[in-house]
């Protein structure tokens, strides 16, 4: 039982942690991006708000994963389970941790990008949705894996 505990601890600790490093890092480069180019700042705020949602949505996976370890788990009780309770943990907060940390660094590009050509918006905010979606695979791969050590372990 308590291993369910550490591992809902773990995934969502190391989960959050990465998001909010992530999207704090988006903010600031997005605040730089303004400081150059105030005239695109609505232009810039609406790139960043999307990609910290995109980067945001590696966090929510750790959620989802720490909420099945407290409430639902699976039906065993073992040393064995519990091992595999504690190991989902570490796999989804460490999968998640560098997929909200990686997903932040497009976004912070893309905020400068616009600043320096206001007029290719739509090709950089699309440049930028390809690579975050490309650095959440690792999330979803980490995912799928904690869930089967949930449910099938």
């Amino acid at each position: 039982m308590v291993f369910r505990y550490f591992g809902a601890a773990i995934a969502l600790g190391l989960g959050v942690v990465g998001a909010g490093l992530g999207e704090g890092h988006a903010a600031a480069k997005a605040s730089e991006a303004i400081t150059r180019q105030p005239a695109a700042s609505v232009r810039i705020v609406n790139t960043m708000l999307v990609g910290q949602a995109v980067a945001e949505s590696s966090s929510i996976f750790a959620l989802v994963t720490a909420l099945i370890l407290i409430f639902q788990g699976g039906a065993g009780s073992g040393l064995v389970t519990g091992i595999a309770y504690l190991a989902s943990g570490i796999c989804i907060g460490i999968g998640t941790f560098g997929a909200g940390l990686g997903a932040s660094l497009p976004v912070g590009k893309a905020c400068l990008g616009v600043a320096r050509q206001p007029r290719k918006n739509n090709v950089i905010v699309v440049t930028m949705l390809i690579g975050q979606s490309v650095s959440q695979t690792t999330a979803i791969f980490s995912l799928v894996i904690a869930l089967i050590l949930i449910f099938f372990v």
